[in-house]
């Protein structure tokens, strides 16, 4: 039997999310958004309205620190051991939310893995702000964060993973069944994560699943769409380290050079 998909036919390798279509929009004018760097780490932000007058969206905003990662582009061993070095830094020097920032089309599954569970490892929480695009593995990554937000004009996109393998069977039957229990579970947990059923989960990415901002809230991908935004920066605590020299009598001499007297003992009276 030789099946005609794709794969090594090495050690089994977990697969790859390929990146989405282009998808072009007409007729509508977009303006890109962007937080510079400046402007990001710290609290949350629920409630917010439109002023009936002006129709500016007011309410309480998020509040965002220095304590912020950027994952821009693809999805690869070097990105992500980039991103885990810099959350196991920031999560060292304490335990306040650390800011993740997507903008990614998605890529490696292995290599957002490694992410994933150094996340899940660290005590500080981790809240992630999607500026752009969160597709495929990006978008995974954004499930796992204990907080998730998106700015108005955002994208999102998660769909079922694509893998194969080529050769004779059954060495080909053993690693096909592998790779599907290894995303089934990852579905499962990802399912959880968003609080659906698993099959409709599934059912829901088979023909991928693309997502407004808004519709990402009302399906539970995000908690927030932002509307209102602030910076505080987290004063850092300094820790000094302090020396004690402790002199005794019987030094031989002491900090100005002058020769100490040797210690007297005193005499013993019967």
């Amino acid at each position: 039997m030789t099946l005609s998909v794709a794969f090594p036919s090495h050690p089994p390798e977990l697969p790859e999310f390929p990146s989405p279509p282009r998808r072009s929009v007409r007729g509508v004018g977009l303006t890109a958004l962007a937080i510079s760097m400046s402007m990001l780490t710290a609290a949350a932000t629920p409630a917010w309205s439109a002023d009936p007058k002006t129709g500016k969206v007011v309410g309480n905003p998020i509040v965002i620190t220095q304590r912020v990662i950027e994952i821009a582009g693809g999805i690869s061993f070097e990105s992500m051991k980039k991103a885990q070095k810099e959350v196991l830094e920031l999560a060292s020097q304490g335990d306040e939310p650390i800011w993740v920032r997507i903008n990614s089309p998605g890529g490696s599954v292995d290599a957002g893995l490694i992410l994933i569970d150094t996340m899940k490892a660290v005590k500080a929480p981790i809240h992630c702000i999607v500026e752009s695009s969160a597709y495929s593995m990006g978008a995974i990554i954004l499930t796992f964060c204990d907080k998730r937000y998106g700015m108005p004009h955002a994208t999102f996109m998660l769909h079922e993973a694509s893998y194969g393998t080529a050769g004779e069977d059954p060495h080909n039957r053993s690693k096909i069944d592998f790779l599907t229990k290894y995303l089934d579970r990852m579905h499962d947990e990802i399912a959880k994560n968003l609080k659906m059923d698993p099959k409709k989960y599934r059912t829901r990415i088979r023909d991928t699943w693309w997502m407004l901002a808004d519709e990402a809230k009302s399906t539970g991908l995000i908690e927030e769409v932002i509307t209102s935004i602030s910076y505080q920066e987290i004063p850092m605590e300094r820790t000094e380290e302090k020396k004690t020299v402790t002199l005794t009598r019987d030094l031989e001499s002491s900090i100005d050079g002058t020769p100490n007297e040797p210690a007297k003992i005193p005499k013993r009276k019967d």
